[in-house]
């Protein structure tokens, strides 16, 4: 590929601009991001205040690429300022959770990470500095190598790292993609407000609304979670500033307070699903189902006193992932379509990856799915046989909550 071919890419979310720039990096001058709206995006789950990173995860493979990912938050200048490597506190409740916090427990006490036991409540209680319950709280505390980013900084940076390196940016919906009748061919994109942009590669990396633009063969399945705030004085936040991450694998986590003294919070569940014809349909509103708010009070009852856990909320709103069958990411070549390029899939995990999809997917732009080793081929590839009588309630190894995937329609009852 030419370095003057045009490359249009669909979102300008994480996936989005990790690809953008590192095509700019290896010397492409030719990059055009199309998003409905400036970025960051209030529809990118990628525009956040923090995101957990995690250097062990469920499984050996992305473990492993969390390590390379890790190396980049520490020493990429774009990353770096939004990295903040405090630890994590890790607890399970259930019988479930506490094998698999067990389980990454023995990895990380046979490696060079520095690790703890947290067995009673007084033990989570001297690391968390709150006297808190912790009732039934199994786990440890991983000092090193994990903590939370500053998601929307990092979109920020990278974002004015490609407009530097001389990114073009539209700022419109694609309402559908452009094919050559007689091959096939993807050639560009025309927007909602009829604008045409042609394209010798298109990719899409659109998260949640990529099932929009194309029939993924049932690969895709948007998904939900829910995310509070409280507002915190000088006074609360000042013993937290600094503190480790608090990850319950069965109940939610919580990050230390913002520069603003926000404290976010999330409950753990297997998600939620809003299916219209056939496909879940991402939903926005700053409001949560009061069910989910109740189990947020619950987890938030366990570490802090009760006029903070007790508080109103100061944010309650919905984020959006898009799961694939394995969980694995979708970064590939479209069989059918030459010129289209795949950059989505995230599965909910792949803010603490932003720094090195962008290698991949633009090596895919540019190289074809060659460029990835066999392994990465074979899970990243085009697998609808993967979806086939797919279950779209399985919990694919999440737990917490009800320990169901519920759809949006199910959910009477909001509250902010």
């Amino acid at each position: 590929m030419k370095p003057e071919d045009h490359v249009v890419i669909v979102g300008a979310g994480t996936f989005g601009l990790s690809t953008a720039v590192e095509l700019l990096r290896k010397g492409h001058r030719n990059v055009t991001l199309v998003d409905g709206y400036a970025v960051p995006s209030p529809l990118s789950a990628g525009n956040d205040v923090n995101k957990v990173f995690q250097s062990t995860v469920e499984d050996e493979f992305y473990s492993k690429l969390a390590l390379e990912s890790l190396e980049r938050w520490r020493s990429d200048e774009l990353y770096r300022p939004a990295f903040n490597e405090v630890g994590i506190v890790y607890g399970g409740v259930g019988e479930k959770a506490i094998e698999e916090i067990n389980r990454r427990f023995e990895l990380l006490d046979k490696s060079d990470v520095a690790v703890k036991k947290l067995d009673t409540p007084g033990d989570f209680s001297s690391v968390v500095k709150f006297d808190g319950k912790f009732q039934g709280w199994k786990g440890y505390h991983q000092l090193t190598h994990c903590g939370w980013t500053f998601a929307s900084l990092a979109l920020e940076n990278v974002y004015a790292k490609c407009l530097e390196l001389g990114a073009k940016v539209v700022t419109d919906r694609v309402d559908r993609l452009l094919y050559e009748d007689e091959t096939g061919r993807c050639v560009g994109v025309k927007t909602f407000s009829g604008k045409i942009i042609k394209a010798s590669k298109v990719v899409i990396c659109a998260g949640a609304n990529s099932i929009g633009l194309l029939d993924f063969k049932g690969q895709l399945l948007a998904k939900c979670w829910t995310v509070g705030h409280i507002q915190l004085s000088d006074e609360e936040a000042a013993p937290l500033k600094g503190s480790p991450v608090i990850l319950n694998i069965d109940e939610g986590f919580v990050f230390e307070p913002d520069c603003n003294n926000e404290l976010k919070f999330c409950n753990e569940f297997p998600g939620y699903i809003n299916m219209e014809n056939g496909e879940s349909i991402p939903l926005y509103r700053d409001e949560i189902p009061s069910e989910a708010k109740a189990q947020m009070r619950a987890f938030l009852h366990q570490i802090f006193p009760d006029d903070i856990a007790c508080r109103d909320f100061s944010v309650a709103k919905i984020c959006w992932c898009t799961d694939t069958p394995d969980r694995h990411f979708l970064f590939c070549e479209h069989p059918d379509h030459e010129g289209l390029v795949l950059g989505t899939g995230d599965s909910g995990k792949g803010f603490k990856y932003m720094p090195i999809v962008g290698d991949y997917i633009s090596e895919i732009v540019l190289k074809g799915n060659g460029s990835l080793d066999d392994e990465k081929r074979k899970c990243w590839g085009w697998r609808p046989e993967q979806a086939e009588h797919r279950d779209i309630y399985e919990l694919q190894h999440r737990m917490g909550g009800l320990n169901i995937v519920k759809d949006l329609k199910e959910i009477h009852d909001w509250t902010s």
